[in-house]
């Protein structure tokens, strides 16, 4: 989205330059004006609905100063609308808790080129669409023909073949409607016009609501590597991390673990039982059951060790549950025997079936990895005199129960990527698979068990697959692909294979501590599928 406002925003400065206008300075403070003094939006944005507003600004700008019978024809038909037309639009977007729009599959190139000379023709040549996409109460109702769009997750449904032009007028008409009626109804709310639609927004999120859990009900989809689903988060924590459990999602958030069933909207508190105001920083379910936690714990004690957060200070630990929650273990590493620099927190953790303890803490001496036993003692550390693992580096239990970690090369100019497995006993890597992701890749993250394959990885270039002695690896979805934004999401991998991203589309700031928290209500879950074939 960010690429094509800033394409917008180009394209509008090319019509001001043609038609020799001059856009006033004023428009988009007043734009800005506008959106911050509405009733209730307190909050920044994180996402691209405020530029897009204030993009559909400047072209409703250069409208009304355009002598143009095209233009002039545009703004009649954006002024044609009616009061309940405008607002269903506003509801929509105010309610929509992905925050982009998304598609059940992307644009071809040819679309693309043909979408860009249609928008041109639209804005200057009055070239509109004879009819309207149609809008779907929910996704099963698109049944592969013409354009359709489900509001509650800004899904756009295309058919399998090419779009035709009347299709991708459409599209642009809806746009263009959409943000036209957000500016509109924005400054009928600030001149008094107009009342915040709070009743039909609450009413919204009630059928939002009640329509997921119907969604959920329905879908069976439990255990499905192939399902894919988008699910608006409808719980009231504020993510910090995800993990998959064996059977379920683990959520956490400032001093709490939520527990979260495969496909729900909602979450319940399973733990809050710390003894000061903690952080976690990594979680892990074993096959048996049991939960290893990652911590930074909140304390007063003067150490050389501790981690400073926001002016206060942490000390780093391992925590032990059962699945029920209740507290099996504490394991301090602040000032123990446990090799790694003391600012540097669990970033890692797995445990095998024997029950050692692996973990990745830092960028300490030339060590891979850390391994404790299940009371806490240090084992060994796992080196390499060839490789080493980045801090931020996945790590992972493969399908045949070996520890793998992310190994790259040292090498500031040859940062190849790959998997290895762990030979605990020697202390060393053992079965090495290097470079098996496209030189340039920044990171592999999530070493999971694949769907149909041995792995599966994220990566910020995108997901891969991957079956053990391939040349390399398999990027089945690309970043620029995702149904969310990439940069800054949550991820883990399900036991079946399938991806979950969370994506927020605002933030709002804790001042005092200095801290952004994610908004849940504008939180949003995304099932991808980890299938290397459809």
């Amino acid at each position: 989205m960010q690429g094509r406002n800033d394409k917008f925003e180009q394209e509008l400065l090319q019509m001001a330059e043609q038609e020799k206008l001059i856009t006033p300075d004023t428009v988009y403070d007043r734009i800005n004006d506008t959106l911050v003094s509405l009733k209730k939006r307190r909050k920044p944005l994180h996402m691209t609905w405020k530029k897009s507003v204030i993009l559909a600004a400047a072209l409703i700008a250069l409208c009304s100063i355009t002598v143009t019978a095209a233009v002039n024809a545009l703004q009649q038909r954006m002024e044609a609308m009616n009061e309940k037309e405008m607002e269903a639009y506003f509801v929509q977007i105010y309610e929509n808790q992905i925050g982009a729009d998304n598609y059940n599959r992307p644009f071809t190139e040819a679309e693309r080129k043909r979408m860009e000379d249609l928008n041109t023709s639209y804005e200057e040549e009055a070239l509109f669409p004879s009819g309207m996409l149609t809008m779907l109460s929910k996704p099963e109702d698109y049944k592969g023909r013409g354009v359709g769009f489900y509001g509650r997750t800004a899904t756009f449904f295309f058919p399998e073949d090419e779009l035709s032009d009347e299709e991708l007028l459409q599209v642009i008409d809806f746009r263009h409607k959409r943000d036209y009626s957000l500016l509109a109804v924005n400054e009928q709310i600030e001149a008094g016009e107009k009342d915040f639609p709070e009743e039909e927004i609450a009413k919204e999120k009630e059928q939002i609501i009640e329509a997921t859990d119907q969604e959920v009900l329905q879908s069976e989809a439990v255990w499905d590597p192939a399902q894919e689903l988008t699910i608006p988060y409808t719980g009231d924590l504020s993510m910090q991390l995800i993990a998959a459990g064996t059977d379920c999602l683990f959520l956490t958030g400032a001093s709490e673990i939520h527990k979260m069933e495969i496909g729900s909207s909602d979450s319940k508190l399973f733990f809050d039982d710390f003894d000061t105001r903690t952080v976690v920083t990594a979680l892990y379910q074993d096959h048996k059951g049991d939960i290893y936690l990652g911590l930074l714990e909140r304390t007063d004690e003067e150490e050389y060790d501790k981690i400073t957060l926001a002016g206060e200070k942490y000390k780093r630990s391992i925590w032990i549950l059962d699945a029920e929650g209740k507290i099996k273990k504490k394991i301090d590493l602040s000032g123990s025997n446990v090799p790694g620099e003391g600012h540097s927190h669990v970033s890692r953790i797995v445990a095998d079936e024997q029950g050692y303890i692996y973990i990745r803490t830092g960028y300490a001496s030339n060590a891979l990895l850390w391994v404790l036993d299940s009371d806490g003692n240090f084992v060994k550390e796992i080196t390499s005199e060839t490789y080493r693992s980045h801090f931020m580096g996945g790590l992972g239990i493969g399908k045949d129960g070996k520890v793998y970690t992310m190994i790259e090369f040292p090498d500031l100019y040859n940062r190849k990527m790959g998997i290895a497995s762990v030979n605990l006993e020697k202390g060393t890597l053992e079965d090495v698979y290097e470079a098996i992701v496209p030189e340039g890749t920044i990171m592999l993250d999530i070493i999971a068990p694949g769907a149909d394959t041995d792995f599966v990885f994220w990566g910020y270039d995108g997901i891969f697959t991957y079956n053990l002695g391939e040349e390399s690896a398999v990027n089945i979805l690309p970043a620029y692909e995702a149904p969310c934004q990439w940069e800054g999401c949550l991820y883990c991998a399900l036991p079946d294979g399938r991806i979950v991203f969370v994506s927020c589309t605002e933030y709002e700031k804790d001042e005092e501590k200095q801290t952004v928290y994610r908004i849940p209500e504008k939180t949003c879950f995304y099932y991808k599928s980890g299938l290397r074939e459809p």
